[in-house]
């Protein structure tokens, strides 16, 4: 009895030592399994200033209104991505990520450049650029300033040439056309000399798109509508008036833009309480606070040869780290 309790005791001292020695290599596992994921964390590419790096981006003013991006989705999605104006369509070969072979060189805006520092691939960032530190301030001569009320002279005299180049055709005594800018009927009044007269010949109450930009390609440059309120053909000792109204509004500001006479594009930057407008003719994202969403897709340091991810992919939403 006595030889048994002693192989018993000996039995269960044997089963201890043995789980004890198990949890122990367990812990020793587990460790070495730390050590391994720690090393691997640690051995993670993030990008750093002289990186070559490849991003998908979508620039947005704080409106929301999208104003570029490099993402396909985006660009074909106006119900959720609604596009500023002036955001052009590229064609769908035309959306692909972006490539910065020099991380910190300004080949970016700074704030851009900036916000890669540190990003490993497939994290995303959203950050918000101050003008200082995006496409810079306002240039106070490209803007520009339109009376809501305006006076048009309706008795022009032009060069021959130049009126056969604007209105492609030959000028001749009663010719009557369509003035491209304006959109309403032109009468040549008189010829020679190498000079061309004729006469602006809008209706009362129409109402013209002078200043649209008429691509299918550039969003929000519909312009602003232009009213005809009145005709005098006798003011200014015969040479004519015509007062229109340009329909500018309040809702229009920032959103909505167009064209001038020499194609240069605008955006209405403002409604003002003396009886004007405001045109900025600078680019679009000048003078403005910018937010771009920027994933990074690929990670090359030219100092170590070391490479992660694939150049030009395409990185989804749901692959991404969102860090803001």
């Amino acid at each position: 009895m006595q030889d048994g309790a002693a192989r018993r005791a000996i039995s269960k001292s044997t089963v201890i030592i043995i789980a004890l020695l198990l949890i122990g290599a367990g812990l020793i596992g587990y460790s070495a399994y730390g050590y391994f994921t720690a090393s691997k964390a640690k051995a993670q590419l993030f990008v750093q200033a002289g990186d070559q790096v490849y991003v998908n981006y979508t620039g947005q003013y704080s409106s929301g209104l999208v104003f570029d991006t490099s993402m396909l989705s985006v660009a074909q999605n106006n119900a959720t991505f609604p596009k500023a104006p002036g955001f052009t369509w590229r064609g769908a070969s035309g959306y692909t990520p972006l490539q910065v072979s020099d991380v910190g060189a300004g080949q970016v805006v700074k704030g851009f450049d900036q916000a890669l520092v540190g990003m490993l691939v497939n994290q995303t960032r959203t950050v918000v650029i101050s003008p200082a530190d995006g496409y810079g301030p306002l240039n106070g001569s490209l803007l520009a300033y339109i009376p809501i009320y305006q006076n048009i002279s309706m008795v022009h005299t032009v060069s021959t040439s130049s009126f056969q180049s604007y209105f492609s055709e030959s000028p001749y005594l009663g010719l009557v056309t369509t003035d491209k800018f304006w959109g309403w009927n032109v009468q040549v009044l008189n010829t020679g000399n190498g000079t061309v007269t004729y006469q602006y010949q809008p209706r009362v109450g129409m109402t013209v798109y002078p200043y649209t930009q008429n691509s299918s390609t550039t969003v929000g440059l519909s312009a602003f509508p232009v009213k005809v309120l009145s005709v005098n053909s006798a003011a200014f000792n015969g040479t004519g008036v015509i007062q229109v109204k340009n329909e500018i509004t309040q809702s229009m500001v920032k959103l909505a833009g167009g064209k001038s006479p020499t194609g240069q594009q605008f955006i209405i930057w403002s409604v003002n309480s003396n009886g004007t407008a405001t045109l900025n003719f600078n680019q679009p994202v000048v003078g403005r606070t910018l937010i771009f969403t920027i994933t990074v897709t690929y990670i090359s340091n030219p100092t170590t040869g070391k490479k992660v991810g694939i150049p030009g992919a395409v990185i989804y939403a749901a692959d991404a780290t969102t860090e803001l």
